[in-house]
């Protein structure tokens, strides 16, 4: 199996968190500032020059030669053995209407892995906040089978479409505390609200602070595969898709992204921040992974 080509031209916006809480947004020419925090002179009413714009040269993955370190090409039957699939609704987020269930995470004999989303009917369905739970889903993670600090993280996947799902690939850092802490790192390296047909999301979160992007694809995300990656290096975090970057994260002081991060692909149901599924969301959704493959600098 081989990586789907990239779209010819893409429509591209980032949203890079910088130390200054600088705002930035990036397109085929490069970035340019269009806002930044006011200076105590400005809040105390003073004057400023105005900003000048900034034109640097055209976002570029990091120069590196990359090493293949970790795989899964799903080439077997059934539940994979490199993944722990979580079960209930502990692990669920603002307000899901779903629990995990390890039977809705299997490879289906053609060398892909196939996460469902689904209506549950059955009487004995577990307890959700609002009640027995409408729908299930899965959550796969390597926490106890792989991690690594720095490298090429990246998957090819067909995303569900529609309203009330959130489709996600990302990384945890091994030893997190709560969310918060001064510990805590997460990298999204791909997350999409459904209704959103061709906007990827991905971002990174940490105590206090948020960097990351988005960009646009020209073809709705269910009509085929994309390769969604990020280059994480000691220097930046940098995130592409189908090999065309849109997003960079520099490192700052103190940032989490020092330690090795495990992986995880889930597919989450409702919730607070994509909206529930409504009359026109189709079931089951299936989120489709071909491969994903880990690289470590050589």
């Amino acid at each position: 199996m081989t990586a789907a080509n990239g779209p010819a031209r893409f429509r591209t916006w980032i949203l890079a968190a910088a130390i200054c809480a600088t705002v930035v947004a990036a397109s085929a020419a490069g970035v340019r500032t269009i806002g930044e925090t006011p200076s105590d002179g400005a809040r105390n009413g003073a004057t400023t020059p105005p900003a000048q714009s900034i034109e640097p040269p055209p976002l570029a993955l990091p120069e590196a030669s990359w090493k293949l370190s970790w795989s899964d090409e799903f080439n077997g039957r059934g539940r994979p053995a490199k993944w722990t699939a979580l079960s209930g609704t502990s692990w669920s987020n603002r307000k899901a209407l779903h629990y995990y269930s390890p039977a809705n995470a299997v490879q289906d004999g053609s060398g892909r892995l196939v996460i469902s989303g689904l209506r549950t009917r059955a009487a004995d369905r577990p307890a959700c906040w609002y009640g027995p739970c409408d729908y299930s889903s899965a959550r796969l993670e390597t926490r106890k089978t792989f991690d690594q600090a720095y490298g090429r993280f990246t998957a090819r996947i067909k995303l569900p479409l529609g309203k009330g799902l959130w489709p996600a690939f990302w990384l945890k850092r091994s030893d997190a505390g709560r969310s918060g802490s001064t510990t805590y790192g997460e990298i999204d390296i791909m997350e999409n609200r459904g209704h959103e047909t061709h906007l990827v999301r991905a971002y990174t979160h940490s105590k206090g602070r948020k960097g990351g992007g988005q960009i646009t694809l020209p073809e709705r995300l269910d009509a085929g595969f994309h390769v969604y990656g990020v280059d994480w290096t000691p220097q930046s975090i940098t995130w592409w898709v189908d090999g065309k970057p849109y997003a960079q994260y520099p490192r700052y002081p103190g940032w989490p992204f020092d330690e090795p991060f495990y992986l995880i692909l889930n597919l989450q149901v409702g919730g607070s921040w994509v909206g529930n599924p409504t009359t026109t969301t189709r079931f089951p959704a299936r989120m489709v992974v071909d491969w994903v493959r880990v690289y470590r600098q050589r």
